[in-house]
Formats: structure tokens, sequence, C-alpha cells
């Protein structure tokens, strides 16, 4: 038999209709607020969770595709090359980094194996990170020319984002995301429901 008591203000949906059905006022509100906080606690840890192994996953990634790395010193107008053998299709990227930058002007040109140009960049910064689409296999080629009067020291990261196999971290991220930020929506719900059921006892 269903109780006399409901309170003023409280939500009877969801969850928690069987409670309110079938439990006195006093042990509804222990109740409600118990399992209300499990489901948040439950949720904010699956979510932290997922965000971990996304994190992990992405970093894994990154450390096993395709990558060199160079240093030098580049003289006024000196050119330095570096290949890299890149499968099937995809996106590149290249980092350039001049440690002790004053206004030195970099040129930078990626060619693939038949020596088109897919991508040339001017850099005037201390550190550029740049982006380019790939279509097919092969041995592509970073050309770097010091097109300042004086000369440079440069380091450069020529690689592959591997950008296919992100795409399952990254779905794992937005789930993690989405289940702390219903976690927090939780928190917020129960704090507003909360409230008018304090005022009424």
């Amino acid at each position: 038999m269903a109780s006399d008591h409901q309170v003023e203000g409280s939500n009877p949906s969801g969850p928690f209709l069987i409670v309110l059905a079938f439990s006195d006022e006093h042990s509804l509100e222990f109740k409600k607020v118990r399992i209300t906080t499990s489901v948040m606690y439950s949720s904010f840890k699956i979510g932290l969770a997922l965000l971990s192994i996304a994190s992990i996953w992405i970093v894994i990634v990154f450390s096993g595709g395709e990558k060199i790395s160079y240093t030098t010193d580049l003289e006024s107008k000196e050119t330095t090359s570096l290949e890299l053998d890149l499968n099937k299709n995809g996106i590149g990227f290249y980092i350039l980094t001049i440690p002790n930058y004053s206004k030195n002007i970099i040129f930078v040109q990626i060619s693939d194996s038949n020596g088109n140009v897919i991508a040339d960049k001017k850099i005037a910064t201390k550190m550029a990170v740049n982006y380019f689409k790939f279509s097919h296999s092969g041995r592509y080629n970073m050309e770097i020319t010091n097109i300042s009067e004086g000369s440079v020291k440069i380091q450069a990261d020529f690689g592959d984002t591997k950008a296919g196999e992100l795409l399952i971290p990254l779905f794992i991220s937005f789930s993690g995301a989405g289940f702390v930020i219903f976690s927090g929506y939780k928190k917020l719900s129960s704090q507003s429901t909360a409230q008018p059921e304090e005022n009424t006892s």
C-alpha cells in the first residue's frame, strides 16, 4: 500500500518510483540520496577510467608512429632534407623549432615520391607545427631552407599522425567525458531537489 506521505517538490519519476510507493517519508529520503550518490560516483569513476585508457592509447599510437627527428645548423641559403617512408594515405606532420630564434625565416617544402610538392610554408616563429595530406605509399621528402641572412640552428620532426588509428581512442575519450559530465549533472540535479525537501522538514 502506498504511503500517504509525499515530499512536496520531490520528483517521483525515474529510478525512485518504487521507493516512493512502498517507503515512509524518512526511509524514502535516505534511500533517494544513497542511490543518487552511488550513480554519480560510479559514472565519475567510469568516466575517469575511460579518459585514462584513451590517453594511454593515444600516447602508444603516437610513440609507435613513423617519425624521424633531426637537429642541425643551417648557414644562410643552405638547404637540408629529411626522407620518410609513409604507408597508404593519411595525415603527416612536421614540427620545426628554432631554439635561439632571432627573426629567422625558414622555408619548408614537402614532396611525394614522384617529386610533386604537396605542401610548402614559410616559417618565421620559434616553433611551428604543420600538417599535410598524403594519398599513397612512398618516400616523402622534407626540404628545409634557411632564407634568412645569418646561420640558424633548427630542430625538425617529420612523421605520420596515424589519424586513422586515433578514431577509437578519441571515441573512448569523448565517452569518458560524457560520463564525467553526466555525473556532474546528476550532482547538480540532486542538490536542486534536496533543497525543497529540507524546507518542508
